[in-house]
């Protein structure tokens, strides 16, 4: 892949990642009813509102008693320092890959966050199994934790580990620390938006024993809105370049939707997306992968 295609890409990314900055406004009525939306047109008498439910309305002025930002937006940061809370979440998925390699694959994701004072802490397990032919991938698995450390409601700091290896990439061992700034645009009942800057140094060992060590940049994303019906979008992505060696450069995006089932238990359907451009030799730079699952929160 040359070098103008791998720029679109990041482009695609970025523009997908910050896309929904701008906050919905809330009209409200003279009958009561509010509306979440925007003005697109106005004129003497009516006003042009894009609703996020309905689409476009004409309405008359003489019935808008105001237009604002909805309450649930004065104050959507939350704050770690309020209360200590533990969360936990166990996932089982089925999927398909395509690229590097075309099988089924079973995943189980095991997630933890805990917050205490202004530290937030997160911690994942991920294994694959039933690889192709049916043969077990016993060397497809993950391990991180991270910690953050709130500066204010939108800023933090964090660092990150991570151990695992890829059979897809010809990956027997990989490491990884990080250390980055963060910033939380909005988070509420309804989903969030955060993103990420800073460094990481990876240590990855192939099958073929060769070490490919380096400090790269890193960036990453993470976006949820619930849509109708509780439905919910979701969005993340992390880029590494390499600071000696810029063409050494790895992308992931997973894109979702996430349903639920129960207040506890939801489906998800994700794409996720790989991007290596200095692979293994034999190996894509693309790697594909189709997910259906169960999520259940502890």
């Amino acid at each position: 892949m040359n070098l103008a295609k791998t720029l679109f890409i990041f482009g695609v990314t970025i523009a997908l990642s910050f896309s929904t900055l701008a906050y919905s406004d809330q009209i409200t009525l003279k009958n009561g009813d509010t509306l979440q939306g925007a003005v697109t047109a106005e004129t003497d008498v009516y006003i042009t509102w894009k609703s996020d439910n309905f689409g476009e309305l004409q309405i008359p002025k003489d019935q808008v008693i105001s237009i604002s930002p909805p309450p649930e937006t004065e104050k959507v940061i939350t704050t770690l320092a309020k209360k200590d809370t533990l969360k936990g979440s166990i996932g089982l998925s089925g999927s398909y890959l395509g690229g590097n390699q075309e099988r089924d694959d079973l995943e189980l994701d095991i997630g933890f966050t805990f917050d205490k004072g202004k530290a937030a802490h997160q911690a994942t397990i991920n294994y694959e199994t039933l690889g192709q032919d049916d043969e077990p991938t016993i060397n497809d698995y993950g391990i991180a934790y991270g910690i953050d450390w709130l500066i204010n409601d939108n800023w933090y700091l964090g660092n990150n580990f991570s151990y695992g290896a890829d059979d897809k990439r010809q990956i027997d061992q990989s490491v990884s620390f990080g250390t980055n700034m963060g910033y939380q645009f909005w988070k509420n009942d309804t989903g969030h938006l955060s993103t990420e800057i800073g460094f990481a140094w990876i240590n990855d060992t192939l099958f073929s024993s060769i070490s490919d060590e380096r400090l790269t940049w890193a960036w990453s994303g993470d976006y949820q809105k619930q849509l109708i019906k509780k439905v919910s979008f979701s969005y993340s992505h992390q880029l590494n370049v390499s600071i000696k060696d810029s063409e050494n450069t790895q992308l992931n995006a997973d894109i979702g939707i996430i349903i639920p089932v129960t207040d506890k238990l939801d489906t998800k359907i994700t794409w996720d997306w790989s991007f290596d451009n200095q692979p293994e030799e034999g190996n894509e730079t693309i790697d594909r992968k189709i997910r259906f699952g169960i999520n259940y929160t502890l």
